[in-house]
């Protein structure tokens, strides 16, 4: 009767087998979640740069429209 509470060298090695599988498996997708935050750190970076120039595009646009408009409104 007590044969029947002892796991065999099968069972064992079966259920080690597959906690390797499934560490592998969780591996795998964490480095595709890795991949997939790195790709999209790059284009919010690159989006980031492209807003930061934009304004600052229009804050000089804006100064100098304010420059010109006191010349214009005191002589």
């Amino acid at each position: 009767m007590s044969d029947r509470f002892i796991p065999s060298s099968n069972e064992r090695l079966s259920k080690f087998s597959t906690a390797e599988e499934n560490r592998g498996r969780r591996l795998l997708e964490m480095h595709r979640r890795l991949k997939a935050l790195q790709t999209k750190r790059f284009h919010l970076r690159n989006e980031l740069e492209s807003l930061e120039k934009y304004v600052a595009s229009l804050d000089s646009q804006i100064k100098g429209l304010e420059s010109y408009q006191q010349l214009i409104l005191n002589p």
